[in-house]
C-alpha cells in the first residue's frame, strides 16, 4: 500500500509533521500504555476481592466481574473509536483531559460496608451495580488508553510500528497479574492494595494528561470521518470480503473470551474462588495477545493446533488416572487448552490487523468480540442450560477448530493464505468431516456422559448447579460434582448420612452432647438436604444459614430431613458470615461449619476475622465443627492455626466410609476451649490434640492475606 493510500490528503501535512517532531518521546507513549495496562489488571483481581465474601465465595462472583470488565473494556475501545472518528486531535485532548479529571472523583476504589447486601437482592444486578460505582469511571477512561494512546501515536509515526505497542499493553496487564498473587496479595493488604491503586491511577492522570494537552497544540490533522475508509493493512479486502472481515474479528475473539470464563469458573468450582485461580488463565489469555502481536514469527497455526488437539485428549482422560495425577492432568490439559484456542484466534485476528488509520475500528472489534464471549457464557448459558453445558460443548467446537486449522495449514497454509482465511473452504474441508465430527463429538459425548441414576430435578443460579437423583433407594443431593447429601428410603429415611454419621466428627461432638441431657442450640453453616436435622430433639433449636435459596427449596421438597426432625428450626438465607453477623443476640452449643460447594471453599469463611465471630456467638464450653473434607486442599494446619489464633484446641476426627449405611469418608475438626470437659470425658477424649500429630506449622488466613498455595495439596 502507498503512502498516498494509507494517509488522507491533508494541505497542512507538512504542518502536523512539524508539531509531531515536537511531540512527546515514545517513551512517554510507551510508559502511559504500560502503566494504564498494569492498572487495568490490578484493579480486577484487587476488587473482585473486596467483594467476595459479600455474595458467598461462589465462583460467579469472578465471571460476573469479568463481565462488568469486558462490556466497560468495549465501552472505552467505542469512546476512543469515537473521538478518533468525529474529533480533531485538539478536541479530543480536551474531552479526555475532562473524562480524566471526572475519574479521580472515584478514589479510592474499596467498598464502603454499607454496600454489603442484605440478601434478598438479584446477586448479579447487585454485584454489576457496585462495580459501576466504584469502578466504573476510572476502568472505562484506562480502557480506551489502549487504543486512544496508540491513535495518536499514529499521528507521529503511521507506520505497522503502532501494533507494537499493543503487544506492549498486554506486557503490562501480564505484569499486573503475575505479581498479584505472588507479591501483593501475601504482603499488601487489601486496604493498602486500594490505596496504592488510587496512587499509581493518579500518576497515569498526570502520564495521559501530558499527551492530552501535546494534542491540544496539534493543527492541521482532520479528525478520521475525513479520511478515506481504509481496511487492510497489507492487502486490500474486496469489498465482498469486508463483511467476513468484520465477522472474523468478532467472532475469534468471542470463542477465546468465552474459552477463558468457561475454564475459569471450571477450575474455580473444584478447587477455591480466589484470585490465584483467576489469574493463571487470565494470564495465558493476556500471552497470546503478546505471542501474537508482537511478531508474526512466533505464530505457528500448524504446531498450535496440533499442541490444542493434545490438550483436548488430556482433558478427557484424567478422570480414569489416579487421584494424585488427576489434579495436575486436568490443569495441563485445560489450561494448555485454552492458551492454543486463545493462540489460534488472536493469531489469525492479528494477521488480518489493519493499517494505523483503522486500529480503533479494529480493536473496537477485537473488544466488541470479547464482550459477546463473556454475555454468552454470565448471562445466556446460566438462562439456556440447568447443567455447565457450556464447557463440554466448548471442548467440542474446540476439538473442531483445532483440527480445522490443523488441516487448513498442512494442506493450503501459506504466508499469504491464512488459516483463518482457509476456514472459508468448506467445500474442500468436507473430505476430512468424519474427522471434523469426531473431534466434536467425542469431548462432547464425554463431557455429557452422566451417571444413569434417575435426575429428579436439575437447578442452575448464580452459586451453582444443584441436581437431586435416586438410584438404588438413595436420594443424592449433588452439587458441581460433589455429593452434599443422601437419603435413604422407607424406614431408613432419617439416619444420618454422608459426612454426618454417627462415626463422623460431628455425628460424635453431638453424642457428646447429648449424653448431658441438656437442650441444644445448633447452628449450622450450610444446610444441604438437611442431614443434621436427624440428630434434633425435642427441645433443641437448629439455625440453619444457606446462601442459596434453591438449596432451601430442594432440601424442603425432594428430602423429608427437615419435616422429620423433632427439633425447632429456622432457615437464615444469605451468606453464613454475614447472617451470623446480624445474629447478635445467638449464643450456639455447636457452631457447624460446611458451607462448601464440591471441593471449593469460600475463603472468606476460614479467616481469623470469621473465626472471631465463630467463637464470639458460641455459648459457655460451646463447639465448632469444621467440615474439612476435600480431594485438593489441606485445610488441618489451617484450621488448627486459626483454632489458635483465637485461643481454641483442635481434634481431627477422621471417619471411614459405610457403602450399606450411605456414609462416606469424612474428617472434621473440633473446636473447644483447652480446659473444655469436651476432651476430659466422652466421645471426643479419644482424640489427641493436633498440634501433638503434626510439627507443620500452619497458614493464618485473614480477611486481608489469604493464600491458596499454602494449602494447596497437589498429590
Amino acid at each position: 500500500m502507498t503512502d498516498a493510500a494509507a494517509q488522507p490528503a491533508n494541505p497542512n501535512r507538512s504542518d502536523s509533521h512539524a508539531e509531531a517532531a515536537t511531540s512527546p518521546p515514545i517513551a512517554w507513549f510507551a510508559l502511559t500504555i504500560l502503566l494504564s495496562a498494569f492498572l487495568v489488571f490490578q484493579v480486577q483481581p484487587v476488587i473482585s476481592k473486596c467483594v467476595l465474601p459479600w455474595f458467598g465465595g461462589t465462583p460467579a462472583v469472578w465471571t460476573t466481574c469479568m463481565l462488568f470488565f469486558q462490556i466497560v473494556l468495549f465501552a472505552g475501545y467505542a469512546y476512543a473509536h469515537l473521538l478518533r472518528c468525529w474529533f480533531s486531535p485538539a478536541v479530543q485532548g480536551g474531552i479526555h483531559l475532562v473524562m480524566l479529571a471526572a475519574a479521580t472523583l472515584f478514589l479510592p476504589i474499596q467498598p464502603d460496608e454499607i454496600w454489603k447486601p442484605r440478601g434478598n437482592e438479584n446477586p448479579t444486578i447487585y454485584l454489576l451495580m457496585l462495580l459501576v460505582t466504584h469502578v466504573g469511571l476510572p476502568y472505562f477512561v484506562l480502557s480506551a488508553t489502549g487504543p486512544l494512546v496508540q491513535s495518536w501515536f499514529s499521528y507521529r509515526d503511521r507506520t505497522d510500528r503502532v501494533y507494537r505497542l499493543y503487544a506492549l499493553s498486554n506486557v503490562g496487564s501480564l505484569s499486573a497479574l503475575l505479581s498479584y498473587p505472588f507479591l501483593i496479595e501475601p504482603f499488601v493488604s487489601l486496604t493498602g492494595q486500594s490505596a496504592t491503586w488510587s496512587m499509581l491511577f493518579c500518576g497515569f492522570v498526570i502520564a495521559e494528561g501530558y499527551l492530552a494537552i501535546w494534542l491540544l497544540r496539534l493543527s492541521g490533522i482532520a479528525s478520521q470521518a475525513d479520511a478515506p475508509e481504509d481496511l487492510a493493512s497489507k492487502n486490500e479486502s474486496p469489498q465482498e470480503n469486508v463483511c467476513a472481515q468484520y465477522a472474523l474479528w468478532l467472532g475469534l475473539p468471542a470463542f477465546a473470551s468465552a474459552g477463558l470464563l468457561i475454564v475459569t469458573n471450571h477450575v474455580c468450582q473444584d478447587i477455591a474462588v480466589i484470585p490465584f485461580l483467576w489469574v493463571l488463565p487470565l494470564s495465558l489469555y493476556l500471552l497470546s495477545f503478546i505471542i501474537c502481536f508482537d511478531s508474526p514469527r512466533w505464530y505457528r497455526p500448524k504446531w498450535i493446533a496440533a499442541a490444542t488437539l493434545l490438550c483436548v485428549m488430556l482433558t478427557q482422560i484424567h478422570c480414569v488416572l489416579p487421584s494424585g495425577a488427576k489434579l495436575v492432568t486436568e490443569a495441563v490439559g485445560y489450561f494448555g487448552l485454552l492458551l492454543g484456542i486463545c493462540l489460534l484466534c488472536h493469531g489469525e485476528a492479528a494477521r488480518s490487523k489493519p493499517s494505523a488509520e483503522r486500529l480503533t475500528t479494529f480493536y473496537l472489534c477485537l473488544s466488541g468480540g470479547g464482550a459477546i464471549g463473556g454475555v454468552l457464557v454470565a448471562v445466556i448459558c446460566p438462562l439456556a442450560f440447568r447443567n455447565y453445558l457450556e464447557l463440554p460443548l466448548w471442548l467440542g467446537v474446540s476439538a473442531v477448530v483445532a483440527f480445522a486449522f490443523f488441516v487448513a495449514c498442512t494442506h493450503w497454509g501459506s504466508a499469504e493464505s491464512t488459516a483463518g482465511h482457509s476456514l472459508y473452504r468448506w467445500a474442500q474441508l468436507r473430505r476430512y468431516r468424519w474427522g471434523l465430527a469426531a473431534a466434536m463429538l467425542i469431548p462432547c459425548l464425554i463431557g455429557l456422559t452422566t451417571t444413569q441414576d434417575e435426575l429428579l430435578t436439575s437447578r442452575r443460579n448464580f452459586f451453582g448447579v444443584l441436581k437431586v437423583t435416586r438410584d438404588a433407594g438413595q436420594t443424592k443431593l449433588i452439587h458441581g460434582r460433589t455429593v452434599h447429601g443422601i437419603q435413604l428410603s422407607g424406614d431408613r429415611r432419617t439416619s444420618p448420612t454422608s459426612y454426618y454419621g454417627y462415626e463422623s466428627g460431628v455425628g460424635r461432638t453431638i453424642a457428646a452432647m447429648q449424653d448431658r441431657n441438656r437442650e441444644m442450640r445448633v447452628g449450622v453453616v450450610g444446610l444441604g438436604c438437611g442431614v443434621l436435622a436427624t440428630y434434633g430433639r425435642p427441645d433443641d433449636h437448629f439455625d440453619y444459614v444457606e446462601i442459596n435459596q434453591d438449596v432451601v427449596d430442594i432440601a424442603d421438597s425432594h428430602f423429608s430431613f427437615l419435616k422429620d426432625g423433632a427439633a425447632r428450626q429456622q432457615i437464615h438465607v444469605g451468606d453464613g458470615r454475614l447472617v451470623l453477623e446480624r445474629l447478635t443476640d445467638a449464643k450456639f452449643d455447636l457452631l457447624v461449619l460446611d458451607a462448601f460447594s464440591s471441593d471449593a471453599i469460600p475463603a472468606h469463611l476460614l479467616t481469623r476475622e470469621a473465626m472471631e465471630l465463630y467463637r464470639d456467638r458460641l455459648a459457655t464450653d460451646g463447639v465448632i465443627a469444621v467440615h474439612v473434607s476435600n480431594n485438593h486442599l489441606d485445610l488441618v494446619p489451617l484450621v488448627h492455626r486459626l483454632a489458635q489464633s483465637v485461643n481454641l484446641d483442635s481434634r481431627l476426627v477422621e471417619s471411614e466410609r459405610d457403602a450399606e449405611a450411605a456414609v462416606c469418608r469424612a474428617r472434621w475438626m473440633i473446636l473447644a476451649a483447652p480446659k473444655s470437659l469436651w476432651w476430659q470425658t466422652g466421645p471426643l477424649a479419644e482424640y489427641p490434640p493436633v498440634a501433638s500429630q503434626t510439627r507443620r506449622r500452619g497458614p493464618l488466613w485473614t480477611d486481608q492475606h489469604h493464600n491458596l498455595a499454602s494449602v494447596l495439596r497437589l498429590w
